[in-house]
C-alpha cells in the first residue's frame, strides 16, 4: 500500500510539474524608433509584444488585435504578463502589445488642458499632439509591419487613463479602437473637465460599437491635505461612468475597489479590463438590455 502512495505521489508531482513547463511568461519586445512629425520631429521609442505562435508557418496568414498603452517603458511588463496569462486561460484571443513611450514628456503628451492653477511645474496640455502621433505614424507603422487586425484597444492608468477617455471623445481616435480601458483615470484633471465633456458628449456615444472599462480606486485615510482632490477625483470618474452607462453605447463596465490604492489598482485594471474588452471578440459585445 505504501508503495502505491509513493507511485501515485511520484505521478500526481510529475503531471503537475509538466502542466506548469507552458507557464513560464518571456518579455522579448522589438524595440522601433519612430522619428515624429507630430511630436516636433522628436525619436519616441515603441515596443512591441507579439503572441507566442506569431511567426509559426501555419500562421502566416493569420492577423491579430492589437492592445496600445501609454507609459509603455514600464506598463509593457504587467500587460504583458497579464494578456499572457489571460491567453494561457482561454480569456483572450492572440493578441499583440504596442508599449508607447510617454516617460519624458507624460504630463505634456497624456493632458489635454493647460489648467490655470496646474498642480503640475511642467508643460501641460498637448495630448493632440500624441493623439495625432497615434492616428498619423503609430497605428500605420504597426499595420504595415506586423500582421493586425482591426480589433484595437486603448488602455492606460492615472494620466494615461485620462488620455484613454479624452481618446473615447476623439473624432482622431475613437473611430480606430473597439476597446477602452481607463484605470483609474485622472479625471480630476483641470477641475473635472474632461467629465463635463463626457456629458456633453454624451448623445454622440448612441449605437457605437465599442466597449468601455472604467475602474476607481476608493481608498481610506486620504490625507487631510489631498482629500479635496481625492473627492474631486472619484467624484469626475462617477460622473463620467455614469454618463456612459447611461448612453445608448455598447458594452461598459464600471467597477469600483475599495482595497486597493491609486498604484496597485492597476494591477487589477490592466486584468480585468482587457479581459472585459475582449469578451465577444472580434466583435463588441451589445449592451444587456437591463443596463438600457
Amino acid at each position: 500500500m505504501k508503495y502505491f502512495v509513493f507511485i501515485l505521489l511520484c505521478l500526481i508531482s510529475g503531471f503537475s510539474q509538466a502542466s506548469y513547463l507552458n507557464y513560464k511568461y518571456e518579455h522579448l519586445p522589438t524595440e522601433h524608433t519612430i522619428v515624429s512629425s507630430s511630436l516636433n520631429n522628436e525619436a519616441r521609442k515603441v515596443w512591441v509584444m507579439l503572441p507566442e505562435g506569431y511567426h509559426a508557418a501555419e500562421n502566416s496568414e493569420k492577423k491579430y488585435p492589437v492592445v496600445y498603452t501609454t507609459d509603455g517603458e514600464n506598463l509593457q511588463y504587467l500587460t504583458g504578463h497579464n494578456m499572457w496569462f489571460l491567453n494561457r486561460m482561454g480569456m483572450l484571443p492572440d493578441t499583440i502589445l504596442v508599449a508607447i513611450n510617454t516617460r519624458h514628456y507624460r504630463a505634456r503628451d497624456l493632458t489635454p488642458t493647460t489648467p490655470k492653477d496646474s498642480p503640475i511645474p511642467a508643460l501641460t496640455g498637448q495630448s493632440s499632439q500624441l493623439k495625432a502621433f497615434i492616428t498619423d505614424e503609430v497605428i500605420p507603422f504597426i499595420d504595415d509591419t506586423y500582421r493586425t487586425d482591426d480589433f484595437r484597444v486603448l488602455s492606460g492608468h492615472s494620466l494615461g487613463g485620462l488620455f484613454t477617455i479624452t481618446s473615447l471623445l476623439s473624432d482622431q481616435m475613437q473611430p480606430l479602437f473597439k476597446g477602452f480601458v481607463a484605470i483609474d483615470p485622472s479625471l480630476w484633471w483641470d477641475n473635472g473637465i474632461v467629465a463635463n465633456w463626457v456629458e456633453d458628449a454624451e448623445d454622440t456615444f448612441d449605437e457605437k460599437a465599442f466597449a468601455v472599462y472604467i475602474v476607481a480606486a476608493h481608498e481610506d485615510n486620504v490625507p487631510p491635505e489631498h482629500e479635496a482632490l481625492y473627492l474631486k477625483h472619484i467624484h469626475a470618474i462617477d460622473k463620467a461612468a455614469q454618463v456612459l452607462i447611461d448612453t445608448d453605447a455598447t458594452a461598459i463596465r464600471y467597477d469600483i475597489t475599495t482595497d486597493e490604492n491609486h498604484g496597485s489598482v492597476l494591477h487589477v485594471g490592466v486584468f480585468r479590463g482587457i479581459r472585459e474588452v475582449f469578451k465577444c471578440y472580434p466583435n463588441v459585445c451589445q449592451k444587456p438590455d437591463n443596463e438600457e
